[in-house]
């Protein structure tokens, strides 16, 4: 992604207003790289699946990629068969990413409906960050519906730099009952280092219409040589 941005100002009083606009522009070239835009599938009637999304276009070449995942909720693992992918290629250039998402939906579908994958059933917002909101590591918030307390800690280690970064993470979330009673939970694999991976931030939080299934979706930060960009996964809890 580049950006040119030239401007004249003879006002003196309009040179604030200027470097304002330069410094949104400047920040917005700084970051590059693309950001997938994340989709909902929903839950299964019983609460045990999660299927999500993305889809985007990568920067600079304008490829299409678009991805969905189906995920065992209590094993917090996708479930077998359940990765869908359409890479960036040369087949996708100068296509559209949500028309190719809608391409991969259809390859999708003979197993959403064997896993009764509802899109309607989308659970309900436990936690939810601003996409400009900095990167928070420390979560503390209440599931007023259902009387619960939550503390979640998002903890991350990276080696290397640039492109040859790699990085792991996982989640230690403990929860307060009605009646103050305490669990710890560690959710996601410690010791998994991703390639190309520079860090991670929780995005949203949400539960299936029991509260018994917990969803973490997580943005991923790829270090890539025309800038960072940004992608999607879950961590899930089966309480």
């Amino acid at each position: 992604m580049s950006i040119l941005v030239v401007v004249i100002m003879r006002e003196t009083g309009m040179r604030k207003i200027a470097i304002s606009i330069i410094m949104a522009f400047v920040a917005l070239a700084l970051h590059a790289g693309d950001v997938a835009t994340f989709v909902n599938l929903g839950f299964s009637a019983d609460g045990g699946t999660f299927a999500f999304g993305q889809y985007g276009v990568t920067d600079g070449d304008y490829r299409a990629y678009a991805d969905i995942f189906f995920v065992d909720v209590a094993k917090n693992d996708f479930v077998k068969g359940g990765k869908f992918t359409a890479s960036p290629s040369a087949g996708t250039a100068g296509k559209d990413g949500r028309g190719t998402f809608a391409s991969l939906q259809n390859k999708a579908a003979s197993l959403i409906g064997t896993l009764r994958v509802d899109s309607s059933a989308q659970g309900r917002p436990l936690y939810a960050q601003a996409e400009d909101a900095p990167s928070v590591k420390d979560l503390s918030f209440r599931d007023f519906e259902l009387g619960r307390e939550f503390t979640v800690t998002l903890k991350s280690l990276s080696e290397g730099s640039g492109t040859s970064v790699r990085s792991s993470f996982y989640l230690v979330v403990v929860i307060k009952d009605a009646n103050g009673v305490e669990r710890r939970h560690t959710v996601g694999l410690p010791g998994f280092k991703r390639a190309g991976v520079k860090d991670y931030q929780i995005r949203r939080i949400i539960t299936d219409a029991s509260g018994k299934s917990l969803v973490f979706i997580i943005e991923k930060e790829l270090a890539e040589s025309r800038g960072n960009s940004l992608r999607f996964m879950v961590e899930t809890l089966r309480l």
